[in-house]
């Protein structure tokens, strides 16, 4: 071995394991065989077959797999040769060396607490990613690049097995730590898994290209006399390492992910590796791995909130300065003047609260929540970028007057919000009117008097996309600096938590969606029926089904244009969705074929569903008109009971279809994330509007709102500490109306903090902080200020 590796000594090594070789694991000979024909390309397969055929436990489970219903071969295979031949040279290669590796080092274990399938899961995961990325960059040997992803992790089997300290319970102790593993092994162990593993890697003799792997993937590596494969190799298997812990894949439980040395984004360009695609990729072969081996990965739900967990973690330490040790003794010169005490860590709270969003829009509604619960302003925004022009849109306005902010644009550059999207700088204005980027164009839209602002940029990978924007406190004192670094923690949970459920949504539209017409796909209407007792449930007793076909859409297409027939589909698609019942379910099946799902529907619901379709496809436009007059629609009325044929049924209608051509990229969230916001926005108030009780006051009256009620209740006025009691008469999720004495001077625009009790089973106690917005004799009608995201009790109780 050559002095690039710096290895311990084997004193190092003894001070931190007990080597004794009657249990210390030694690297299976199968592997270093394969390891050692894997150099030559052009081995021939019978030399393959011989050296797998030395090990049964290896030939069983190649034998095995080619028998699996993954490769669905019509006949049985008995003989090795025959199955190498089948599987093909590099498939075999990284068979053989994965289970032997498996069984002879991983498999056994000696503590609980270092859960072997989880690390197996974790060391598979990394091989299958770094050939991914190896394959996408041209690295010239992606299976070596498997085999190193693999091993990268050995030491910490040594560790387990041999160390003087028990390893589960340093395993135990990380859970409440936010230190590196690899810092803490150093510090309380005396030697990483890196090193150690490299230690026992090269006392295997294994190629020096995977023991520097197995040396440098937590260690910089870049001033060590390496050539470029060797660099690009070990930054493969950072990288793939990297990845696999963000996602929820690592090998111990609730640990900080590792860190990516700038060397490797050096060798790799994350941008230029299509990372996304690569992971697909991974995941893909992981489905296979984990169905032959018997053991189950965490669902997409589950890695969605593993990853922004683990996300949350790498960025708590933002807020700890904060607090300077002590979490309930802040600095005296903090603005944060309100009565409550903050959470011990911001950080974790406000995590624990993201990790059950399912949207964007969720996350934004949290956001503006624990921003209102903090510093108590008196508006509060999210703008994001609009990629095309840069302008600046509210995206998510609460405070006064946000209805009329919302949606509103704000000109590119345009005052406090605009300089910091453009420099991507954090600003405090404690005075507005000594400050020259200030600009009153929001004033004058809303009729409002700024004052004091503070505002941070919304980015990830140095690209902005957003800026959260904090105008005046209700209690009339100025922001800080102390604020300001406050809100910008804040800030970076915020943008991990969008970032990763912007590329959950994209991901599970790309499964669930049809890209051309938005509309749920083939996969999702057999997902729907494929639950019976759930299918029942939701669609009732007794339903209808529409299948609408176009005749000769190939013909259409050759004959009108790939983008005529595009657009008319699509045309199709929003009267399918304009003259469908709320509860309906649209799917677009094939190609040319549409489903219509009608919960307790009978036939002559299912025939006027009929008509208002062909109703809608009679005015067409002369591009449309010759695909619409060629659609068909067949109607068919169900017992629930026989929603199990149903999938049956569809598939011999519509046999001879076939699927529409599918868009695989992830668009870019930078470009994207505004639409989707504005789309999500939009569908969830048609869904709200569409057949509820207005929320919020006629213009005739203010008492034609929400749940009409008699609730005795009190409240306290915050500019003047007085109290009093309340007569509650109206209550929605977002306002509220109650009679008050005479004799308390409240006016318009005063904040009271108000309770009150339900007449429910529970008597829960509702408390919200409430903004007078109208005043008729001692009746006094009134906003939420920042009504939390999630009211169960109080929205249970109105819709029941």
């Amino acid at each position: 071995m050559s002095d690039k590796l710096n290895l311990p000594s084997q004193s190092d090594i003894q001070a931190v394991l007990t080597l004794d070789r009657d249990t210390l694991p030694s690297f299976p000979q199968v592997a270093a065989k394969l390891l050692e024909i894997s150099k030559d390309d052009t081995v021939p397969l019978a030399e393959l077959t011989k050296i797998v055929e030395t090990d049964p436990g290896i030939s069983i489970r190649v034998l095995e797999l080619v028998n699996s219903a993954f490769y669905g071969l019509g006949r049985k295979v008995t003989s090795l040769s025959d199955a190498v031949v089948i599987l093909g040279l590099d498939e075999i290669k990284k068979l053989a060396l994965t289970i032997a590796i498996f069984e002879k080092i991983f498999k056994t274990g000696h503590t609980k607490e270092f859960n072997r399938l989880m690390f197996w899961r974790h060391s598979l995961a990394v091989a299958v990613l770094s050939m991914k990325i190896a394959q996408k960059i041209e690295y010239p040997n992606p299976q070596e690049a498997y085999t190193a992803g693999l091993l990268h992790d050995v030491g910490k089997i040594f560790l387990d097995l041999q160390g003087h300290r028990d390893y589960g319970e340093f395993i135990r102790n990380l859970s409440e730590s936010t230190d590196l593993v690899i810092e803490k092994e150093r510090s309380e162990i005396g030697l990483g898994h890196d090193d150690i593993g490299a230690f026992f890697c090269d006392r295997w003799q294994l190629p020096e290209n995977l023991v520097l792997v197995v040396k440098y993937h937590h260690q910089p590596f870049e001033n060590h006399d390496l050539s470029e494969d060797e660099k690009k190799l070990i930054a493969i298997v950072c990288m793939a390492n990297f990845l696999c812990w963000i996602q929820g894949m690592g090998s111990f439980d609730f640990i900080r992910p590792p860190i990516l040395a700038p060397e490797v984004e050096a060798c790799i360009n994350p941008e230029k590796v299509d990372i996304i695609n690569c992971i697909l990729d991974m995941n893909k072969e992981i489905e296979q791995i984990s169905a032959f081996y018997q053991f189950v990965f965490p669902s997409v739900n589950q890695l969605k909130e593993n990853l922004l967990w683990a996300n949350i973690k790498l960025s708590r330490a933002n807020t700890k300065y904060y607090y300077q040790g002590d979490p309930t003794n802040r600095t005296q010169n903090t603005s944060l003047s309100h009565d409550k005490r903050l959470p011990s860590d911001i950080g974790f709270e406000i995590g624990k609260a993201m990790s059950k969003a399912n949207t964007v829009k969720d996350v934004l509604g949290i956001v503006m929540y624990q921003v209102g619960c903090i510093f108590e302003p008196c508006h509060w925004s999210i703008l994001l970028k609009d990629p095309k022009t840069g302008d600046m849109i509210f995206s998510v306005v609460v405070g006064t007057n946000s209805k009329l902010l919302q949606g509103v644009r704000l000109p590119k550059g345009e005052g406090i919000a605009g300089y910091v999207m453009e420099t991507g700088t954090p600003l405090v204005v404690d005075d507005v009117t000594k400050d020259k980027r200030f600009s009153n164009w929001v004033d004058k839209q809303t009729q409002f008097k700024t004052r004091s602002i503070i505002a941070t940029p919304l980015k990830t990978d140095d690209k902005i996309f957003g800026v959260i924007e904090l105008i005046n406190r209700i209690n009339e004192q100025t922001f800080s600096e102390q604020d300001l670094a406050l809100l910008s923690s804040i800030a970076e949970y915020a943008a991990i938590a969008i970032e990763r459920s912007y590329y959950h949504q994209a991901l599970t539209n790309l499964a669930t969606r049809d890209s051309l017409t938005g509309l749920k796909n083939r996969c999702s209407f057999e997902r729907t029926v494929s639950g019976p007792d759930d299918f029942q449930a939701r669609l009732g007793r007794v339903f209808s089904i529409l299948i609408l076909v176009v005749d000769g859409l190939t013909r259409h297409y050759e004959a009108l244009g790939q983008d005529k027939c595009d657009k008319a589909i699509k045309n199709l698609a929003a009267i399918l969705n304009k003259t469908k019942r709320r509860e309906d379910l649209i799917f677009r099946y094939a190609d040319n074929s549409f489903i219509a799902l009608l919960p307790s529907t009978y036939s002559d619901g299912a025939q006027k569903a009929q008509a208002r379709i062909k109703k809608a496809l009679a005015p067409a436009s002369v591009e449309n008109k010759q695909i619409f007059s060629s659609v068909t629609i067949q109607t068919q009325t169900m017992a629930g009971e026989d929603a199990g044929q149903l999938k049956r049924l569809v598939a011999q209608a519509l046999a001879k279809t076939r699927q529409p051509e599918q868009e695989s990229n992830v668009p870019d969230m930078q470009e994207n994330i505004q639409g989707l916001v504005e789309n999500e926005i939009a569908r969830k108030e048609a869904e709200e509007t569409k057949g509820t009780v207005p929320e919020h006051p006629q213009k005739e009256g203010i008492k034609n709102f929400g749940k009409s009620v008699s609730l005795q209740g009190q409240f306290k006025r915050l500019k003047t500490g007085e109290f009093g009691k309340i007569r509650v008469e109206q209550v929605s999720l977002s306002a509220i109306g109650f009679r008050i004495s005479k004799s308390h001077r409240i006016h318009v625009n005063d904040f009271l903090d108000i309770e009150f009790n339900l007449d429910d089973i529970k008597r829960a106690l509702i408390q919200r902080r409430v903004v007078v917005r109208k005043i008729q004799g001692n009746y006094i009608y009134g906003e939420f200020y920042n009504p939390p995201p999630y009211a169960k009790n109080l929205g249970f109780y109105i819709f029941s």
